[in-house]
């Protein structure tokens, strides 16, 4: 591990994390843009050529016999899905790669102060895919199991525990997936409150603060209203009648083709910007992370 100076206050911490988020912004925003634009444009280009199938299916049907197959219809909804699907899917294994590999650009960055060469970054993760996919596997499993509210509280508490996994991962070659979950709780342990505290401030910072910006922006400069217009207009070739008959027989809330926009835009807006400051929050970890061994690695020197 490169020489790191011990920053205890969590305050410093944020301050050192945030310092060499925003000194390498450009070149962490350019990393994020496929994995999270690219899955996007996945959803899009399923939606667009799916919708242009179904608008042009009645001259399809008068024009060539062959569609009157059910089959011939459901092969060609199916191949249509392809590319879109395979977009999405190349950008999201992206986004999940980031997780791991942006922590070993925060090392290069406290190292020797350089950020380049992505591909070897990435490869810190992707030589090691079945772990990492392993490692993926154990995470979406805990979390499945904390959706239950019976487990909300103690889900919460585990998270903070074992919020280090991905900085073990790709800073400490070797380690098992059981290691990686033991050596963030054992780093964790003794420093929940100050762990928790970065993790509420970061969660602030990127789902609130940076969100509500980035949605002011887009009102001031009028693209909230453009967006909204097109999502009414797709609202609009869904059944909303029948769902809302249904919503009314349980004395539910009537969904309209606004609220729909609303949410979508709302959704939309919430994953751009807080897929795109992953950055700042993985280094941010990264840093806390390589303290929290220098605070233990000095420890056990003391107490020996």
């Amino acid at each position: 591990m490169a020489k790191f100076k011990i920053q205890d206050s969590v305050w410093h911490v944020l301050a050192k994390g945030l310092k060499l988020y925003f000194f390498n912004i450009a070149k962490f925003t350019q990393y994020m843009l496929f994995p999270v634009f690219g899955q996007i444009l996945g959803i899009l280009l399923i939606f667009f050529l799916v919708g242009w199938f179904n608008s042009s299916l009645p001259f399809l049907l008068q024009r060539y016999s062959v569609f009157n197959n059910l089959l011939v219809i459901s092969i060609v909804l199916v191949i249509l899905t392809v590319p879109g699907i395979a977009l999405f899917l190349k950008a999201f294994w992206d986004f999940l790669v980031a997780y791991g590999a942006l922590n070993s650009m925060t090392d290069a960055i406290i190292s020797n102060g350089k950020l380049y060469d992505f591909k070897a970054h990435n490869d810190v993760v992707t030589r090691h895919s079945i772990k990492y996919i392993g490692l993926l596997f154990v995470i979406s499993l805990l979390s499945l199991i904390a959706l239950n509210p019976l487990f909300w509280v103690l889900g919460l508490i585990f998270f903070v525990y074992f919020i280090l996994v991905f900085q073990v991962f790709a800073l400490e070659e070797g380690t098992s997936i059981i290691g990686c979950f033991k050596k963030s709780f054992y780093l964790v342990k003794g420093n929940f409150g100050r762990t928790f505290l970065l993790m509420a401030v970061l969660g602030l910072i990127s789902h609130c603060f940076l969100t509500l910006i980035f949605s002011g922006i887009l009102d001031f400069i009028k693209l909230s209203e453009f967006f909204k217009g097109i999502f009414e207009s797709w609202a609009h070739s869904l059944p909303l009648v029948e769902v809302n008959k249904t919503l009314s027989y349980f004395r539910l809330q009537q969904i309209t083709e606004l609220k729909i926009a609303n949410d979508i835009l709302s959704s939309l807006i919430l994953f751009i910007v807080t897929g795109l400051t992953l950055p700042m929050r993985s280094v941010c970890w990264c840093v806390w992370y390589k303290n929290l061994v220098c605070v233990n690695e000095n420890s056990s020197a003391r107490k020996k």
